[in-house]
C-alpha cells in the first residue's frame, strides 16, 4: 500500500447495512482477510502526543495530518502492523510495515530506539516522529470488519466498535472495552482510485448514505 486514494465515510442503519451486503454480494469478492463468516476482527493501538495534535487535528478538520497505529487482525499476533494514515488535502495515503510482538511490546513499553537500525523507511519515520513528539499509546479500538472488492473500489463496514479508552494493553484477551455507537449503527468506507464506477453508485445509492467525517479514532478517544 501507499498510493493515493479517495476514502468516503458513511453511517448507515443496519437495514441498510443488510440491504448493502446483500447486493455486493452478487457483484464483488470478499476480503482475504475474512473468516468463514465473512467478517474479522480489528484491533487498533493509536499514538499521539502530549498535545494530542492527532485528535485535535482531526477534530479541527487539518487539511494534511498524520496519525500513527499498531494493528492485527483475528486476535493473531503473528501478524502486527505499524500503519501511517495520512490525510493529504481530499486524498488519503496508508503506508505499512511489519512488527513482531516482541518489537511491539518494547515500543509500548516506551523503547523505540531499536527502530532507527531497522531498514525501513517507516519504522525509522515512526522512530524519528516518536522522538521529537513524545508519541505514547492512547487508545485501544476494536471492531468487526466485512469487506468487499468491486473493480477498484474497496468497501467495508466497521461494526460493534468498541473503546479501550485508558488502557493500551493491545494483547490482553480480556481487556475490557465499551461500545462507542448504538447497537444499529454501521460505519462504511468506500476507498477508491479515481472515480466511483457508475455502477457502485447505483448499487450504494437506495441505501441513502451520507458522506461523514467519521473517525473510529475520535470517536473512541471521545468516548467518557
Amino acid at each position: 500500500m501507499g498510493g493515493l486514494r479517495h476514502e468516503n465515510k458513511y453511517f448507515i442503519s443496519q437495514a441498510a447495512y443488510y440491504m448493502l451486503r446483500s447486493r455486493l454480494n452478487c457483484s464483488s469478492r470478499v476480503d482475504f482477510y475474512a473468516k468463514a463468516d465473512g467478517q474479522y476482527k480489528i484491533r487498533s493501538l493509536y499514538f499521539d502526543d502530549i498535545f494530542q495534535s492527532a485528535y485535535y487535528d482531526k477534530i479541527d478538520g487539518v487539511e494534511n495530518r498524520e496519525k500513527f497505529r499498531i494493528r492485527y487482525y483475528n486476535d493473531d499476533d503473528s501478524f502486527i502492523r505499524l500503519e501511517s494514515k495520512q490525510k493529504l488535502g481530499k486524498m488519503t495515503k496508508k503506508l505499512s510495515s511489519r512488527l513482531t510482538r516482541p518489537e511491539v511490546e518494547r515500543i509500548i513499553s516506551g523503547d523505540t530506539w531499536f527502530l532507527f537500525d531497522k531498514d525501513d523507511e517507516l519504522l525509522r519515520r515512526f522512530y524519528l516522529q516518536s522522538r521529537l513528539h513524545a508519541l505514547k499509546p492512547t487508545v485501544i479500538v476494536d471492531y468487526i470488519r466485512e469487506a468487499y472488492i468491486f473493480e477498484d473500489v474497496r468497501i467495508t463496514f466497521d461494526m460493534s466498535l468498541h473503546t479501550g479508552n485508558f488502557n493500551c494493553n493491545l494483547f490482553d484477551p480480556d481487556l475490557p472495552t465499551l461500545p462507542v455507537l448504538p447497537a444499529d449503527r454501521v460505519i462504511v468506507e468506500v476507498k477508491y482510485d479515481e472515480k466511483l464506477p457508475d455502477k457502485f453508485s447505483s448499487l450504494i445509492e437506495p441505501a441513502h448514505p451520507m458522506v461523514s467525517a467519521v473517525s473510529k479514532y475520535t470517536l473512541c478517544r471521545s468516548y467518557f
